[in-house]
């Protein structure tokens, strides 16, 4: 539940503000009174020592904390804000009948009002929580307090003529951390302010900027929503037109964030661009998930003494990377990861269509954009599997909607090197979506509300704890259950009780996929025949240079690794995933930055390094915090005879199936009804497909596909 809200009279705790005294007295503080059971006072700070410290602040500057009391008790629905005479009317309308909102959040509850006294705000809360409404209520009904004018939907042709609306006519500016929440919190302004004649703009990297400016040049602007390289890049440009002299508004969301990313720089030459705050007031409202020492120098900046504290999440409160189930699914290579994922999903389909049961919808997260981009094309084009789909209602909703062995989940993709546009429309839709699987890297780990995401399924160790839980914090949202899953291959499972210590991973054994040694020829289940089948199949009609960036890709990704092993993982991949007869290139500029450039196994610049891994200087690429080997030492060597490769299917349909991965040419054949799996008829991997790819041995080298694992950029 809520904590009270506080009014600070001193900003920070002395160890920030740098407010010393020789002497101290204990400092008695009023504290507010609870509105209700809900509404549980809290101290202005999570800590003792931060309350022990503050008090003895405020008892030095001769001030405590005020009281706060409210006579007619919390607001807790959107139309007691009418009611009270606190909100428009219109805007009253658009939340209840519009946007079809009736009980405020609890986060809404505790900001909003204050808010609309003017008064600056630091709150703590999570996101999922309904804050993106909690600023801009008050944001858009005190500017609509100062220009009245504005509270009716300009119509026509005269009316457009009669909007001034200019681009220095900004009078709130809306701060977010990356482009997908800008956008996130713009379409909420917008339809906040459809029956208005309020007017949202964006300013956000990934887009032109001259199409930016000319829309805030063209139609003007009220509201700014913007990300902090982008709004530098306005406000600074001389020649933009764009200012905002008239400034009442100023909001910093997920202010941690901001901070974490290293956009301090821009803040700084952003407030400086602003009118300075003792010429014109302005209120300025922080929402942050976290008060850490960054945050505190950034409230101490910009919010005026005497500001509120509004903390939303309680001291006792379980987090919910502490709540989600999570499920630890340890693969037996990388080849199995794709294959373990359609099985999971496959499963959990299932379970939705089950009656009272939620619609399956997943994010799927990679650590690369290579990955993502292959692991999406991969599910995408996933065969159809006919025993299971039902009937179409009609051809036109069969080549739509059944395309996939997913059927009836949708498959979205979202990275950094898509276009704003593209990752816009890929977040929308899948928002929207009933059912869907959006293949993501860490764009959407933080602060990105997807309404309804029944699992979170990461693949591979994310960069730190601190990702981990932000990712699982895409479920299990707005009250209701989710799922967490970590899909971790061999070669990294070792690492993971240091690297994410404390969570409750619990080992995961039901994905009949995850455990195949790919390598070898095993009887298996017939569901996880099918599924290896369908992943074969559909790696047949990936493009080859998606594989070959992937496979750039692993070698930053797991630089820690052992040179040995991670040869072997991503050669193993690359042949008994992906069907090919050798690996892809790697140019020798990078093969001898990475030190790989004497390991056998390698295609460096179209030559397979030949020779025994067990004379490798087995070394990681870079320094890491643990070393581990990997395999049973099989398959130490490897040379230019296309060897094995794919796998082949035949055999009747009954009982389990015996798979032989590696026939003689490599690729997936269908034995028709000869019974069991054979390697004899050549099927569809041939080696003339991948040979060459395509004539250009070039994939980008070490310019494409990157080898640094620093994660997407925002």
């Amino acid at each position: 539940m809520l904590g009270a809200l506080r009014r600070c009279s001193t900003v920070l705790p002395r160890s920030v503000a740098q407010i010393s005294s020789a002497t101290r007295s204990p400092a008695v503080s009023k504290i507010s009174r609870p509105y209700n059971a809900a509404l549980i006072t809290r101290s202005l700070h999570q800590t003792v020592q931060w309350k022990q410290q503050n008090a003895a602040v405020a008892e030095e500057e001769g001030l405590g904390f005020q009281s706060e009391q409210n006579d007619d008790g919390p607001i807790t629905t959107f139309a007691e804000l009418g009611k009270r005479k606190l909100v428009s009317k219109g805007v009253v309308q658009t939340l209840i009948k519009d946007m079809g909102l009736e009980n405020m959040t609890e986060v809404q509850t505790a900001t909003i009002n204050q808010a609309l006294n003017g008064n600056d705000i630091l709150a703590q809360a999570k996101t999922g929580t309904g804050k993106t409404l909690g600023f801009l209520i008050p944001v858009l009904q005190n500017i609509l307090k100062q220009d009245p004018s504005l509270g009716e939907r300009s119509r026509g042709y005269a009316a457009r003529r009669g909007n001034r609306t200019t681009a220095d006519d900004i009078r709130a500016i809306i701060v977010s951390p990356t482009r997908e929440l800008a956008e996130q919190i713009a379409m909420e302004a917008k339809r906040l302010v459809a029956n208005t004649s309020v007017i949202v703009q964006t300013a956000v990297g990934g887009t032109q900027k001259s199409a930016g400016l000319r829309a805030i040049q063209r139609q003007g602007c009220h509201i700014l929503v913007g990300t902090p390289g982008r709004l530098k890049d306005i406000f600074s440009d001389k020649y933009s037109g764009v200012e905002a002299p008239g400034l009442d508004a100023l909001v910093f969301d997920e202010a941690d964030r901001l901070l974490d990313q290293g956009f301090w720089p821009e803040i700084q030459e952003i407030m400086n661009l602003l009118p300075k705050p003792e010429e014109k007031s302005r209120q300025t409202l922080m929402f942050s998930a976290t008060v850490p020492q960054e945050v505190q120098r950034l409230v101490r900046q910009t919010l005026k003494p005497g500001f509120d504290f509004v903390k939303t999440v309680r001291d006792d409160e379980e987090p919910t990377h502490a709540r989600v189930p999570q499920h630890l699914v340890t693969v037996n290579g990388l080849e199995n990861t794709v294959p373990a994922i359609v099985e999971l999903c496959k499963k959990a389909i299932a379970d939705a269509s089950q009656p009272d049961a939620r619609p399956f919808k997943a994010i799927v997260y990679f650590n690369s954009t290579a990955e993502v981009t292959l692991a999406s094309a991969a599910l995408t084009e996933l065969p159809v599997d006919e025993d299971s789909i039902p009937p179409p209602q009609n051809t036109r909703s069969r080549h739509r909607d059944v395309s996939t062995a997913l059927y009836p989940a949708r498959v979205y993709e979202i990275h950094s090197r898509l276009s704003q546009a593209q990752r816009t429309r890929a977040s929308d839709n899948f928002r929207r979506c009933t059912s869907g699987i959006l293949v993501s890297s860490d764009v959407t780990a933080r602060g990105m509300d997807f309404p309804n995401v029944t699992h979170v399924i990461q693949v591979g160790m994310p960069r730190d704890r601190e990702t981990y839980i932000h990712r699982i914090g895409r479920t299990a949202r707005a009250g209701k259950e989710g799922q967490g899953w970590l899909i971790s291959p061999m070669i990294e499972v070792q690492d993971i009780p240091r690297k994410l210590r404390d969570l409750p991973l619990q080992k995961d054994t039901s994905l009949a996929t995850a455990s195949i040694d790919m390598t070898r020829e095993a009887d298996v289940p017939k569901s996880a025949a099918t599924i290896l089948a369908q992943v074969a199949e559909s790696y047949k009609r990936v493009p080859m240079q998606l594989k070959a960036d992937a496979y750039r890709g692993y070698i930053g990704i797991y630089g820690f690794i052992r040179k040995r092993a991670l040869v072997k993982a991503i050669n193993n991949l690359s042949r008994y995933a992906w069907g090919m007869a050798t690996p892809p290139e790697v140019s020798s500029a990078l093969a001898r930055r990475v030190g790989l450039h004497s390991v056998p196994g390698m295609n460096i610049d179209g030559r397979i390094i030949e020779g025994n891994l067990d004379d490798v200087d087995d070394r990681p690429i870079r320094s890491q915090e643990t070393r581990f080997g990997y395999g049973s030492g099989r398959n130490r060597s490897w040379s230019n005879d296309g060897g094995r490769g794919g796998f082949g299917r035949g055999g009747d349909r009954g009982g389990d199936r015996r798979v032989r991965y590696g026939g003689d040419r490599g690729g997936f054949s269908r034995g028709g009804d000869r019974g069991g799996f054979g390697g004899e008829r050549r099927g569809g991997f041939s080696r003339g497909g991948d040979r060459g790819f395509g004539g250009d041995r070039n994939f980008g080298g070490e310019s494409r596909g990157g080898y640094s694992r620093g994660g997407d950029q925002y």
